[in-house]
């Protein structure tokens, strides 16, 4: 992101919010959950066009405002927060406008998207039908040709404001004689037309915005046609990317949030896991977002990166409710204000968050059929395919001894990247380091890459050859006085292997300082041990041992180790996945492959889904710490790629079935590493509460603060 784009957003942001705040205050609505969908009100939206902040990607001759998606996500997303009331121009502006841009004629774009602006028409969906479900492309409203236009016959079902809305977005069947997927065409349709009858539905708060519409025989004007007929359904699968990569897809029930952090100034530890879960889920999601937005900036249509936002964002939002009930510990009352109120709010709307805009199923189907069809991501840069080439064939159960590619590694040197040529290092960063250790944990190698790098990191020049950093744990007492070391440390990687140890000791007079210690330094002893995948994990005695100290032990001494292993986490979780795929491809039941079976696809999403979520956590704790370790954003990433670990290996057994739990398939050396890798450096509930106790006693402002952070760099991670 260029400085200039960087201050402009960073000055609209501070300009909507002031607003919104203004307008709250002036009582001019009061916040609320899912305000999105219910809080019409025609004024508010009328004000924000008048600031430009409605249809403001689109060019400026039709009265746009020519920025970037970026932009739009700025104003959007406090729009959200402040749980403001913008039903009333949010689908034109969301997906009816960017669609006649994409597939209007110049007619339709000069006659609608100036009313759009101006906020004097306002847009409805005709897509649900009632004999449809799930199924969008089983459309039973038809459209036959007639002189100057068409005549539209059927009916639509949970329509939102449609009695509030000047016009309708139209799906209709055209042409019966193809595929279900063919001869579909999209309409804009004036509800003041002869035939429109629009009947009221209630939802479960009473509210009334859900409609049925019948169209009974209404004539459209041929050039009101939304690009070529027969072409619907391609045109609003391209839509949809508009519909579900916005945060209104994760931030309905932010206003409930808010109130947590709020109420939770000082969290019980329990509490403070949950909000700091939910909290690393918000952030990483907003990061998705940012990447959609991103794309679609650049001419793209990400129909899966929305896909799977729209599918994690809409569990988030129902999981607050939970985590608020937990929390609060207070009865939903829908006549109350404040939280008990907000509460009501969220419960009563949830049911509709994994449905609207395409149910789970759907979106998920999508998803599945899109790791099944692509490979993995590609890297310009060739670092990626520099440590495939490398590493290629050299994975398998961890040795006793270095395995012979650390030679190789070595020669190249990788376990200097990211440490300064100055101080004996290869130069290079965090994220050209992360990159090395998430190859070797896609080719489920293992050598003590990630433990040289992170003890050259961390004491600054060391002499050439394997190093491994000692974490202290519970139990672990470890004292340096007068150059001399003892005590024991449980756990230490790689301890039989490595030249020296980089060690967090405390002095007599109770100050934490770093030493270094040579393996074969006299009464050193190593005791041998192994985690889940049989990588060493090993007991060292030191016994008043030389040490040479290098300075103070680093607030970020973990957090770098535990960054660099959620990034090796991804690479395992990218291998689980890509052989669950190559599985469920081929594999046949019943005489059809296991990706045919709706259970298997969900399943295989839903390990996409979190595989996607983690890289991006992972790439956001990495563009966030070019300076200084963001340790906020690493807990993040450690939350999500824990998590991850946990929902992947489970899919991926299920689906492979007896063939995945023998040592015959290599399945394995990617599951077992992440079950033993998602509980090193503490596990998600060790940071998930560092996260949740400081944003608690820090407040929601400082949580949105941090959630909406600028992170240049970020979205150009894979």
């Amino acid at each position: 992101m260029t400085e200039d784009l960087t201050t402009d957003l960073t000055t609209l942001r501070a300009q909507v919010r002031a607003f919104a705040r203004e307008r709250e205050e002036q009582g001019r609505f009061t916040p609320k959950c899912d305000a999105w969908l219910r809080g019409h009100d025609p004024e508010f939206s009328r004000e924000l066009a008048a600031r430009g902040w409605v249809g403001m990607t689109w060019p400026a001759e039709f009265g746009g405002g020519a920025r970037s998606n970026l932009a739009r996500l700025v104003v959007t997303e406090e729009l959200l927060r402040a749980g403001a009331p913008v039903a009333a121009h949010w689908m034109g502006d969301r997906q009816i406008g960017p669609a006649i841009l994409r597939y209007g004629s110049p007619e339709l774009q000069k006659t609608y998207l100036p009313l759009i602006i101006r906020g004097d028409v306002s847009f409805c969906l005709g897509m649900s039908e009632t004999e449809s479900g799930s199924d969008l492309a089983s459309v039973h409203t038809v459209a036959g040709p007639v002189l100057g236009g068409w005549r539209v016959r059927g009916r639509k079902i949970w329509t939102s404001h449609a009695h509030r809305a000047t016009h309708a977005y139209v799906l209709a069947r055209t042409d019966a004689s193809g595929s279900k997927h063919e001869g579909l065409t999209e309409f804009i349709v004036d509800l003041t037309s002869a035939g429109v009858d629009i009947r009221p539905i209630f939802d479960l708060r009473g509210d009334h915005h859900f409609n049925e519409v019948v169209f009974d025989d209404v004539f459209v004007p041929a050039d009101h046609v939304l690009g070529v007929p027969g072409n619907g359904w391609q045109q609003v699968t391209e839509q949809l990317a508009f519909e579900r990569g916005g945060m209104e897809r994760v931030l309905s029930t932010y206003p409930l949030l808010a109130a947590v952090v709020a109420h939770s100034t000082a969290p019980t530890p329990d509490a403070a896991v949950r909000i700091g879960e939910a909290l690393a889920r918000l952030a990483t999601l907003r990061q998705l977002a940012w990447r959609v937005a991103v794309a679609i900036d650049g001419g793209a249509a990400p129909v899966q990166q929305a896909a799977v936002l729209k599918d994690l964002g809409t569990i988030f939002e129902g999981d607050v409710n939970e985590l608020a009930r937990a929390v609060l510990d207070l009865e939903p009352d829908p006549f109350a204000e404040g939280e008990a109120g907000l509460l009501a709010q969220g419960v009563l709307a949830a049911p509709g968050f994994t449905i609207r805009g395409g149910t789970t199923e759907v979106l998920r189907t999508i998803i599945a059929r899109s790791a099944a069809a692509a490979g993995r991501p590609a890297d310009e840069s060739g670092l990626r395919a520099v440590a495939d080439d490398v590493l290629s064939g050299h994975g398998g159960d961890p040795g006793a001894t270095l395995p012979p590619v650390w030679t190789t590694v070595s020669e190249l040197g990788w376990p200097g990247v990211g440490t300064p040529e100055g101080l004996g290092g290869s130069g290079g960063g965090l994220a050209e380091l992360a990159e090395l250790v998430e190859a070797c944990g896609r080719h489920t190698v293992s050598l003590p890459l990630l433990e040289t790098a992170w003890a050259r990191l961390v004491a600054g020049a060391l002499p050439p050859g394997p190093a491994t950093v000692v974490l202290s744990r519970a139990g672990d007492d470890l004292v340096v006085a007068d150059g001399v070391l003892s005590g024991a440390a449980s756990r230490v990687r790689w301890a039989g292997v490595v030249e020296r140890f980089v060690v967090p000791a405390r002095t007599p007079d109770g100050a934490q300082v770093l030493v270094v210690v040579e393996a074969d330094a006299p009464g050193l002893e190593i005791e041998p041990g192994a985690n889940l995948a049989g990588e060493p994990r090993d007991l060292v005695r030191f016994g008043n041992v030389p040490a040479s100290q290098v300075g103070a032990v680093p607030e970020f001494l973990a957090a770098i180790g535990a960054l660099l292993q959620a990034a090796a986490m991804v690479g395992a979780l990218e291998t689980a996945v890509a052989h669950t795929v190559a599985h469920v491809t081929v594999r046949e039941q019943f005489g059809r492959p296991l990706i045919k079976f709706q259970a298997v696809g969900a399943t295989l999403a839903r390990m996409e889904s979190q595989l996607t979520l983690a890289r991006t956590a992972v790439a956001s704790a990495v563009a966030a710490s070019r300076g200084e370790v963001a340790l906020d954003r690493v807990a993040a990433a450690v939350v999500i790629t824990a998590a991850a670990a946990t929902e992947v290996a489970r899919g991926a057994h299920q689906l492979h079935g007896a063939m995945g739990v023998t040592r015959e398939h290599p399945l394995h050396l990617a599951t077992r590493r992440l079950w033993s890798w998602r509980d090193e450096f503490g596990g998600e509930r060790y940071w998930a509460r560092a996260l949740g106790e400081r944003f608690a006693r820090l407040g929601p402002d400082a949580v949105w603060d941090w959630v909406t952070e600028d992170l240049s760099g970020a979205e150009d991670g894979r």
